[in-house]
C-alpha cells in the first residue's frame, strides 16, 4: 500500500474485520494515512454479531488524527444486528467524528445470514435513520458480477430501489433522501461538486424520471451520461405503442 500511494495513489482503505488484531490494522491505516495525506475507507463489522464493533477505535482514531469528513464505512451490518439502545450509541460515535456510512445493499443482503435456513436476516442497515440524526450517508455496489455479488451492472439507481426495498421505506421525503445518498451525499464525500450551476464540470447522468421520488421508485433507465462535458453513453427512451 504504501508503495502504491508513492507512485500517486490518492486513498486508502482497509478491512479491519479479516485481521487477527482489528486495531491495530485500523492504527496502520490511519498512519499511512496521515503520512501521505489521504482520506480513508473501511469495510467495518461485516457480520450479525452485535459485539465487539470496530466503529468505536475508528471514531477514536479519527478525532485523535484531526479526520473528521475524511473517513468512510462500508457494510457495517452488526448495526442492522444491535438493538435501538446500542445502535443510537454507535450513531452518535459517528456523529461527532463525522464519519461517513454507506450501505452495500446488494452484497450486504447476499452474503449476510447465509448459514441460516429460515427467517433469514437481511442483516442490512437503515441509513435513513442515521440520516435522520445528520449522518452522510450513501449507497454504493460492493462488487459486481463476482463471488461476493454476482449481479449487477453498476446503477446505482438500481441499488437505491433495491436499498428501499429492503428497508421498507414508502413515503416521498424517505425516498428524496435515499436519492441525496447515490448523489450529493456521496459527492459530499468524495469532495466533489455536485450542484448543476453555472461553471459547474459537466459531469453528470440523466434519467428517465421526472423527479428524484419516481427515479427510486420505477428504477430509472439512465438516458445519457457525462463526464466533463463529453458524452459517454447513450440510451434510448422507452417507446409504448398503444392500440
Amino acid at each position: 500500500m504504501q508503495q502504491a500511494l508513492e507512485q500517486g495513489a490518492n486513498l486508502l482503505g482497509g478491512c479491519p474485520y479479516k485481521d487477527d488484531n482489528p486495531d491495530q490494522h485500523i492504527e496502520m491505516i490511519f498512519d499511512l494515512a496521515e503520512k501521505f495525506d489521504v482520506d480513508v475507507d473501511f469495510h467495518l463489522d461485516f457480520d450479525l454479531d452485535p459485539e465487539d464493533s470496530s466503529i468505536p477505535k475508528v471514531h477514536k482514531e479519527t478525532i485523535k488524527r484531526g479526520y473528521q469528513g475524511r473517513v468512510s464505512i462500508g457494510h457495517v451490518t452488526k448495526l442492522s444486528a444491535m438493538d435501538k439502545m446500542k445502535r443510537g450509541e454507535m450513531a452518535g460515535l459517528l456523529k461527532q467524528a463525522g464519519i461517513t456510512l454507506i450501505v452495500l445493499p446488494a452484497t450486504d443482503v447476499y452474503i449476510s445470514g447465509s448459514g441460516y435456513e429460515s427467517l433469514i436476516p437481511r442483516g442490512m442497515v437503515n441509513a435513513n435513520q442515521f440520516a435522520e440524526l445528520g449522518i452522510n450517508t450513501a449507497i454504493s455496489s460492493n462488487n459486481i458480477l463476482n463471488a461476493f455479488t454476482p449481479y449487477g451492472d453498476a446503477s446505482l439507481v438500481r441499488m437505491a430501489n433495491m436499498y428501499a426495498n429492503i428497508a421498507q421505506l414508502s413515503t416521498d421525503d424517505e425516498l428524496t433522501d435515499t436519492f441525496d445518498m447515490i448523489t450529493k451525499n456521496a459527492a459530499k464525500l468524495l469532495a466533489v461538486e455536485s450542484d448543476i450551476t453555472v461553471g459547474a464540470p459537466a459531469t453528470l447522468v440523466i434519467l428517465e424520471a421526472k423527479d428524484a421520488v419516481e427515479a427510486i421508485r420505477t428504477n430509472a433507465q439512465a438516458l445519457a451520461g457525462f463526464k466533463n462535458g463529453k458524452q459517454t453513453f447513450n440510451n434510448q427512451a422507452a417507446e409504448i405503442y398503444f392500440e
